[in-house]
């Protein structure tokens, strides 16, 4: 059953919790469907269908509850964040998948298609989530930088290669001149200079 919230103390949204099945990806991407087409934020359907058929499908493997919620939430006119709560206390972490890799490449995906994303700890778990701005609507439309990106750090000049994201809150990068690594925290400061693809087909 979906219950839609619109509370003065809230913003507007939709959840739905779903059984910890694969299957349930599919009911949730009709949710963000659903949610989005009802705010006439249509274009950002197709990228929040992907993020949280990725989001559920990492819940449905690494949790332990028989359910996981699902939330639409809109934040702002051209603002919405999508969420999913399980009862695992695992921190999702962004890395690298190796060529031969299974696991590690959905978190890639919603990093390259979110404006921004992370983890909440709750008492029983946690939340993931993603949020999605609208285009022309005088907000931010650029993804942060991912993984494999080329950057410029905006405070310092130097440049690097994202090689990790720590929980959407922290960005580790590698220098491209030599050894060294450093951190980012604000992800606004760093330009993307070259996208993943490029990188990796330069090395």
């Amino acid at each position: 059953m979906i219950v839609t919230t619109s509370r003065p103390t809230g913003p507007p949204g939709y959840t739905e919790t779903l059984p910890r099945v694969p299957e349930s990806a599919a009911t949730a991407r009709r949710l963000v469907r659903d949610a989005l087409s009802a705010w006439g934020l249509e274009e950002l359907a197709e990228d929040g269908a992907l993020i949280v058929s990725e989001l559920v499908t990492n819940a449905v493997q690494h949790a332990r509850s028989r359910s996981v919620r699902v939330s639409v939430t809109r934040l702002e006119p051209a603002r919405v964040r999508i969420g999913v709560v399980d009862k695992s206390g695992k921190v999702p972490w962004l890395q690298e998948p190796g060529g031969a890799d299974e696991g590690g490449r959905g978190l890639v995906l919603v990093a390259g298609l979110a404006w921004d994303w992370g983890s909440d700890p709750l008492p029983w778990g946690k939340r993931v989530w993603a949020e999605l701005h609208g285009g022309g609507r005088g907000m931010r439309g650029e993804r942060n930088p991912w993984v494999g990106d080329l950057v410029r750090d905006g405070e310092t000049g130097r440049r690097g290669i994202v090689t990790d994201v720590l929980g959407g809150a922290e960005w580790v990068l590698r220098s491209e001149s030599g050894p060294g690594q450093w951190n980012a925290r604000r992800p606004e400061r760093l330009t993307v200079i070259t996208p993943r693809a490029s990188v990796r087909d330069r090395s």
